[in-house]
């Protein structure tokens, strides 16, 4: 099936509530860029709950397919996002707990350098960058699995505390308290970081 996403546009001009209701009309185009819109951020969340980026992505594509399958009982999901979380979440609770972690690190551009770094100075800040992945993965793994998850919703995916109570089965205030205690999490281990790089 060929599909036209240049009818609708782009993904941001439509709201989930929109999207869902074209599914359901039977619109791919719209099932397109609902899954454009989160399939990444799915799969990021599912590897809290299975290590196994495969098995992940697998089951990630496989709730789609379910989803356009299932298209004509759309009008009863009040909320699109929470909805598609959850689903992902029960796809994958009963899988072992993620091990890893793949946390991008934003490359930094120096936009004040006219010359463009010597080889030693780009593996300075590839190693630096690699120390930097390997603590943000070392602090994420110590943050209890609730927590983390709460955080990485807020902070990673840019979900409001209602939206994240809903996919974790919680209280917002629940929810605020899991944020705050990641934060803790991250502040200790940066403390500690920092005075051993002084030592």
């Amino acid at each position: 099936m060929k599909i036209n996403i240049l009818k609708m546009g782009s993904s941001a001009c439509f709201s989930d509530d929109y999207l869902f209701q074209q599914i359901r009309n039977g619109k791919y185009e719209a099932m397109e860029l609902f899954f454009n819109r989160y399939y990444t951020p799915l799969c990021r969340f599912g590897l809290t709950y299975e290590n196994n980026a495969c098995i992940v992505e697998e089951k990630v594509a496989d709730i789609f397919i379910q989803l356009w399958n299932n298209r004509n009982i759309l009008d009863k999901i009040k909320n699109p996002k929470s909805y598609i979380y959850v689903v992902v979440k029960n796809s994958l609770k009963t899988v072992r707990k993620s091990e890893q972690f793949h946390q991008q690190i934003d490359e930094t551009i120096n936009s004040n350098s006219m010359f463009s770094p010597s080889r030693e100075q780009e593996i300075i800040e590839n190693e630096q960058k690699e120390i930097n992945t390997n603590l943000i993965r070392e602090i994420l793994d110590v943050i209890p699995k609730k927590s983390r998850q709460a955080f990485e919703l807020s902070r990673i995916d840019g979900l409001k505390y209602k939206e994240i109570s809903l996919i974790l089965n919680v209280s917002p205030k629940t929810v605020e308290n899991h944020i705050a205690i990641a934060l803790k999490y991250i502040s200790r281990a940066l403390d500690s970081y920092k005075e051993k790089c002084v030592r």
